[in-house]
């Protein structure tokens, strides 16, 4: 028989209590390991005898559920939980606390995988993340003062987890606020920078456009004609900083698609060509034009293109970028695809939120694809990411209008 190892109920409830305040306490996520810890040692002193703990989380994630498991013990970590997914899972979805044995031979053999000894008793307790469960090798039962016991340890648990995704949304939120404030500094300055590099770029604009005047060889003629359209593209930029700071609203045209997209292309085709990057153009012939803000949509372009740049240099060989545009269901569309690594399906939903980035350190501050989100439903259209056989494939859809007029190619 197993000997009685619990003491009284006050003791009991002053342990819980304790153990409560020191998860609202929290104010790292750091500290989940000891509070874990406290945990076990509340089991020890308080519970029944018991030859084996296990902590299971049940976290949802798209598609179902991911569980993981963790000793309690000083050396314990979190780790995937092989096999036994779907006793825990019944558990968990009866959110009670129940004392049984093991119902199947099947789960018999994998607790004694997971314990290393056989087990004859089980006192479990669901709560709204996870399951607590102690397991005795003889089947000999827990009393009720057990199952107060540990039922007690699994609402401090649920706390515990509430507690934890409160801090990483609080820590989120402050990284947010700081990226906030500091594109509020950079906002106030927005006027002011502007009408410094409208004088430079004057110049090379100037400067440029004389120089093609002048017949000269045509690698050089055509980098010239490059930096002609980049201070073209920089000064049509500035203004819209100058509106953005003003509240004015961009003024839209009637443009040529395909001839904006190619135009963009050429401003960063160059460069990418130095890093093994092709960009290769699959233009739908005869492409409606569309009514848009031209250096917006350059700006979604650019973009696309920069992300793709950025995945093909996470792989080994040659890059390929692919400006593809053409007409579906009542869109002209331009799809960038690229033969990086790609974008999990998991995290498609969460691209286009402000600040959610994939980068490390300060590569990215994951403002551009959400930026670039917001001009395309300015423009009544939609930015999307799709399936493709290799790599990323994101979609820009504009509204294919009933007056627009045939492009001349």
């Amino acid at each position: 028989m197993y000997k009685d190892n619990s003491v009284n109920d006050s003791d009991g409830r002053h342990l819980l209590k304790t153990l409560r305040l020191a998860v609202w306490r929290l104010q790292n996520a750091d500290q989940e390991a000891g509070i874990l810890a406290r945990v076990r040692k509340v089991l020890d002193r308080v519970g029944g005898a018991y030859d084996g703990c296990r902590l299971y989380r049940v976290e949802e994630v798209k598609g179902g559920q991911k569980l993981s498991v963790h000793t309690l013990t000083p050396d314990g970590y979190w780790r995937s939980l092989e096999g036994g997914g779907d006793w825990v899972l019944e558990a968990w979805r009866s959110a009670s606390t129940c004392c049984r044995v093991p119902k199947l031979r099947g789960e018999r053999d994998w607790l004694a995988g997971q314990l290393s000894r056989g087990v004859g008793a089980i006192l479990e307790t669901g709560f709204d993340q996870g399951v607590l469960a102690i397991y005795r090798e003889a089947p000999i039962a827990f009393s009720d003062e057990d199952a107060e016991i540990l039922e007690g340890l699994g609402e401090v648990l649920s706390g515990l987890y509430y507690r934890l995704q409160d801090l990483q949304q609080s820590h989120a939120k402050e990284v947010q606020l700081r990226q906030v404030q500091k594109l509020q500094m950079v906002g106030q300055l927005t006027a002011e920078v502007a009408h410094e590099i409208n004088n430079p770029l004057a110049v090379i604009i100037g400067e440029s456009s004389l120089l093609l005047e002048d017949k000269m060889e045509s690698m050089v003629e055509d980098g010239v004609r490059a930096v002609y359209k980049a201070g073209l593209q920089a000064r049509d930029i500035s203004e819209r900083l100058l509106h953005f700071a003003r509240g004015q609203k961009a003024k839209k045209e009637w443009l040529n698609f395909n001839r904006l997209v190619q135009e963009t292309a050429v401003l960063v085709r160059r460069t990418l060509q130095n890093e093994q990057i092709e960009i290769a153009e699959d233009m739908e012939p005869n492409l409606p034009w569309v009514e848009a803000h031209a250096g917006q949509i350059q700006q979604i372009v650019l973009n696309l293109i920069q992300n793709s740049r950025d995945a093909i240099r996470q792989i080994d060989g040659v890059g390929r970028v692919v400006l593809r545009t053409s007409i579906r269901q009542g869109w002209v569309t331009l799809q960038v695809e690229d033969n990086g690594p790609g974008i999990p399906e998991e995290i498609w939903s969460d691209i286009f939120e402000p600040f959610f980035t994939t980068k490390e350190g300060d590569q990215g501050t994951g403002l551009g694809l959400s930026v670039c989100a917001g001009i395309a439903r300015d423009h009544d259209g939609r930015l999307l990411v799709e399936k493709s056989d290799r790599g990323a494939c994101m979609t820009l859809e504009l509204p294919l209008k009933q007056s627009a007029v045939l492009a001349s190619n």
